[in-house]
This record gives C-alpha cells, structure tokens and sequence, in this order.
C-alpha cells in the first residue's frame, strides 16, 4: 500500500494552499494510497536551537510533536507539502519544520545512516504546493530552493510542483480555472508513479 503524507504548512487553516492540499490528498486516497494529513500550526513544533547536539546523535533533543513528524516523513513513500509564500520564501512554521530535519541530515550525512526503506528508497516522491500574492512567478525561487534540500534529505530523487501567484485573499484558489484539478490530478499521478516504480499495485 502506498502511503502519501500531507504536510499543510500555513497558519491560515482552510487557505489557499489548504485547499489545494486537500486536493492533491482526495487524487492520492482515490489512487489507492493510504492518507496521512498534518495540519503544522495545531501541532507543537519548535524552532531549531542551533545546539549541533544532533551532529554526534542523528536525534534531536527538543521534546516536542517533531518525533512522531520525523517517523511519518521517513515512513510514506511520498510526501506533499502545501505552504503559502511569505517574504519571498516559505512562511514560518513551514520552515521551522524543514529547519529542524537538521538531525536527519546529520544522521545521514554525517553519521552515515540510512534513514529510509532501501527497498522502497527509489520510489519516493514529493509534491510542493504553493501560492503567493506577488505578480511575479519569481516569488517562488527562495522557496523552491529550500525544497530541493528538503526533498533531497528526504531521499526524495523527483518531485512536481504546482505554483500560483497572484493569489491572496483567503479562498482565491476557488477562482482558479484548474488549480484545484490540478492538485487533485497531481495527488492521482504521484501514487501512480510511487506504485509504478515499486513494481506493484497501489490497491
């Protein structure tokens, strides 16, 4: 069974970028996978220290909701990340999330680790899902920048994107001609690819 995680990043609940990963989650469950939705503003989630305990461990020593986040990124065979876009970059509580997989870095790169399934290493994907309010597709390069490094800790080889900008009031995406058939299209065919590359059936 493919399992999909769905990472809602902005603490606007029911938002643009909320919207659409609600989307992307229905094409992924309609695909056959099995769903696993975080909502990162109702959870307990600190920012980085910066202490570099993790680079002797691979474990971070904040005591908060990020324990049971780091099994269930590691876990799914793919991830979507919904986040809006603040300052040019992702907003806040999206980054102090990705900020603290510091110590997933350091157990795979420091400590040498594997910290995925071998077996099912090859067939993770991702999928980023954003809006800014900007006229200006450019809006999205910072971010898409932590993305990379994101997805590349996470072993994710491969991964789509859909953006759009000049959307800012709450519930604007609804006026899109495609977004969220895009979303929900995309969710669909992420499955199928995880499912094709594990050689198996995603029912």
């Amino acid at each position: 069974m493919v399992r999909i995680l769905g990472i809602a990043g902005s603490p606007r609940l029911n938002g643009n970028t909320a919207l659409l990963l609600d989307e992307a989650m229905k094409g992924a469950k309609e695909a056959g996978a099995t769903t696993n939705k975080v909502i990162l503003c109702n959870r307990d989630i600190y920012p980085c220290y910066g202490c570099d305990s993790c680079r002797k461990t691979g474990e971070c020593d904040i005591d908060d909701d990020m324990d049971k986040l780091y099994n269930l990124a590691l876990a799914s065979h793919g991830v979507i990340l919904a986040a809006p876009i603040y300052f040019n970059s992702l907003n806040a509580q999206t980054k102090a999330f990705i900020d603290r997989f510091q110590c997933i870095w350091a157990r795979k790169a420091l400590l040498e680790k594997e910290i995925t399934d071998p077996g099912t290493r090859h067939a993770r994907r991702g999928l980023f899902l954003s809006t800014a309010g900007a006229d200006d597709h450019r809006v999205f390069d910072g971010a898409l920048r932590v993305m990379d490094l994101f997805f590349d800790v996470l072993d994710i080889k491969y991964y789509e994107r859909l953006l759009f900008f000049r959307i800012d009031r709450k519930g604007a995406i609804k006026d899109h001609p495609t977004a969220l058939r895009n979303a929900r299209s995309s969710g669909e065919h992420m499955v199928v690819e995880i499912d094709r590359s594990m050689g198996g059936s995603a029912d």
